[in-house]
């Protein structure tokens, strides 16, 4: 039987084509609810804070007319509910006419995946239906929740809402977007570089690229080289923006971009990095310390790059954490003492964190943000990185045209000049690095189809290298075969046969270095910590798959076990210990045999240190052989194992999926269900914000 496509139709349309306009129509709220529980029988997806924050405020505005409050309190909830989401204001133009907290598209959604015609639904089909419908609350017009607003705001304003048109937000959240705005502004001017600048950069270019002049039959001149132009493009900001996937050589580009900063200072810069996790602070300080021996190696003086940066912090640590408070130490009244500041994966970041860096960074200093703009955004409220890439990425790479005739310059690379209306000599602060250094091949190619939601040919690249049985030789990979794809029945047996053998090098180690450079090779990531695919659930069934062959780890349900080998994260900031919310370590025992908590440490003359906790001093910690995909930003690992739950879920999307697609360096599994693979890639992520529209 043919499905009946329901896509595009409008709520009304929806509501019309399935007959349950009467039904939705009596479930509508006309008073306020009795209480919570009635509220969510209606609305799904809220939770008690949403509710209390709505009720509060409609106290707030008492003398609003009934029929008035009721459309105002769900304005209330469904601004809370948006914030927990992630978002940072409310569009009313996109809730206006339409249903808030109704299962109604869910339920379309599950009847086309069982391909069941709604055309052909029977009256006891609709009604079952129905039965299950949380029918959700209809917005009234624009119009209208513009004048109920209005009204409730000439009522008292004071109310903790600000609405700014199209949007509502939730005042303090406005006030955080504001500030960032108002900072980037201020940072957004730029200076092309003088002549003395570009002659010290145009000699020293040749050194900087040696690899783009040492045999240039292997550079082809047609293609722009992206890193050079990004580093040109930096020259003479305040705020450089650079943006590339996994392989694409950020860290080596800003390098680069550092050296050439300090080669064009009078005198020399002090220079900061910092990242959000703990994690990813020690990837950026390791590439910097690689690429500083490459500089060397290049023939620069030893002065010179010892004048870069050999340590990173997480942004909690350099903004100067305090216990039990929201502030830090230092703020606009006490700056931080620095000329040029580096944040890597700044897709992680929020935008109360970001607001509170730039309030703690001098218009003086020089702002430098890496990231990659795929990548799912932070965890917490906003998406400043897209923000902040939004104009550039829908424009196309261009530049204005001071900035192309100074790249040009200095590196003698020839880029886009933007159209007239875009023409800004303010913007073409972002640099889009497009070529990668690593992917090569099919993982590669699956991540660039992934975000760009491409079903059909990410469906044939998975089908291409399907396999139908769990084999002994299963994990002797072709390097030229970086793809395995398992359907959902054989998980079970997978991951047991994965743990075996994966996770078994990490107790025949005969030390810790050993032990950290096998758990390194292989992680199991998922999209959620709850369900029979979740992270609670996964890591049980791996430990206990280890127990029925490691005779030193004795398996009890519900139990935390202690054993040998065992991987461990991080899971609260532990400024005490030093140790941070996602850091990874390892169950291992000291000299004297005593089981202790390892980290690593730093890199000292390219040797990895390590050091060790007692476990009665560790913060809380996770056993770790599965996490979560958003868990896993600022990681790496040479295989990779993602597999899907065994129903849709919201939180799957492209750039989740991608996330977890390119921590993966030499091989990727995949598993689960098809049809779960193609409603996560129709599921673009999208946050609403304000901060784009207010860059200028």
């Amino acid at each position: 039987m043919a499905n009946a496509s329901v896509s595009g139709l409008t709520h009304a349309a929806l509501i019309e084509y399935l007959g349950l306009d009467a039904f939705l129509l009596q479930q509508q709220p006309q008073t306020l609810y009795s209480g919570f529980y009635a509220c969510r029988k209606n609305i799904e997806g809220i939770e008690a804070i949403d509710f209390f924050f709505a009720q509060q405020l409609v106290e707030l505005v008492d003398r609003l007319a009934d029929e008035d409050k009721v459309v105002f309190f769900h304005l209330c909830l469904a601004l809370s509910f948006y914030q927990r989401q992630g978002h940072v204001c409310l569009p009313l133009g996109e809730i206006s006419e339409s249903l808030f907290g109704s299962n109604l598209d869910w339920k379309l959604k599950q009847l086309e995946a069982e391909q069941i015609a709604t055309e052909s639904l029977s009256v006891e089909d609709k009604s079952a239906m129905q039965a299950q419908l949380c029918a959700g609350y209809l917005f009234p017009s624009l119009i209208q929740l513009e004048q109920v607003l209005d009204k409730a705001l000439d009522l008292n304003s004071s109310l903790p809402i600000k609405f700014e048109p199209p949007y509502l937000y939730i005042r303090r959240y406005w006030l955080y977007e504001q500030q960032v705005a108002d900072n980037l502004n201020q940072r957004l001017a730029y200076t092309p570089p003088s002549t003395d600048v570009v002659a010290k950069l145009k000699t020293s270019w040749p050194q900087l690229f040696s690899f783009a002049y040492q045999d240039k039959t292997k550079i082809d001149e047609s293609e722009t080289d992206w890193q050079q132009v990004a580093v040109a493009n930096s020259i003479g900001r305040k705020l450089s923006v650079i943006c590339g996937g996994p392989g694409t050589g950020k860290t080596y580009t800003v390098a680069r971009l550092l050296t050439a900063l300090q080669i064009a200072a009078d005198s020399p810069l002090s220079i900061m990095m910092a990242a959000p996790t703990g994690k990813a602070a020690q990837r950026l300080k390791e590439s910097i310390l690689g690429a500083k021996q490459d500089l060397l190696a290049q023939g620069f003086s030893s002065e010179l790059v010892d004048s870069l940066p050999d340590k990173a912090s997480t942004l909690h640590r350099l903004l100067g954490y305090k216990p039990n408070s929201t502030q830090f130490k230092h703020n606009r009244d006490n700056p931080l003492q620095v000329d040029v500041l580096l944040i890597d994966e700044v897709s992680m970041i929020d935008l109360p964190m970001m607001a509170k860096l730039l309030d703690a960074l001098p218009q003086t200093s020089i702002l430098i943000l890496l990231g990659d703009a795929q990548q799912l955004p932070s965890v917490e409220t906003g998406c400043v990185l897209s923000d902040l890439t939004r104009q550039a990425l829908g424009d196309g790479v261009s530049y204005p045209e001071t900035s192309v005739a100074s790249i040009k310059q200095i590196s003698g690379q020839v880029v886009e000049l933007m159209s007239e209306q875009a023409n800004n000599q303010n913007s073409g602060y972002v640099s889009f690095l497009t070529k990668t250094h690593r992917f090569g091949g099919d993982i590669g190619l699956i991540a660039t189809e992934v975000i760009r939601s491409d079903i059909n040919s990410s469906q044939l690249r998975l089908v291409k290298h399907q396999c139908f049985d769990v084999k002994e030789n299963l994990f002797s990979q072709d390097p030229n075969n970086q793809i395995s794809y398992f359907a959902a029945d054989l998980v079970g047996d997978w991951l047991v046969a994965a743990a075996k053998h994966y996770y078994g090098r990490v107790f025949a180690a005969e030390n810790i270095a050993e032990a950290f450079a096998a758990l390194s090779q292989f992680r199991v990531l998922l999209p959620m910590r709850v369900g029979e695919t979740g992270v609670v659930e996964v890591n049980k069934k791996i430990e206990q798959a280890l127990a029925s062959v490691h005779s030193h780890i004795s398996y009890k349900p519900n139990t935390e076990l202690v054993y040998q080998g065992k991987p461990i994260m991080v899971v609260e900031n532990s400024y005490a210990t030093g140790l941070f919310n996602g850091d990874i370590g390892l169950i291992w025992p000291d000299a004297s045999g005593k089981l202790m908590a390892w980290f690593e440490n730093d890199v000292t003359a390219g040797t990895q240190k390590y050091k060790c906790y007692s476990l009665a001093r560790l913060p809380k910690v996770e056993t770790v052989y599965a996490m979560t995909i958003h868990k896993t930003q600022g990681s790496e690992f040479s295989n990779v194992a993602i597999i899907l739950p065994s129903q849709n879920s919201n939180i799957l999307s492209p750039e989740l999926i991608y996330t977890g697609i390119t921590r993966a360096k030499k091989h990727l599994y995949l598993l689960g269900n098809l049809n779960i693979w193609q409603s996560a890639l129709l599921n673009k992520t999208s946050r609403h914000s304000g901060l784009a529209a207010k860059l200028k």
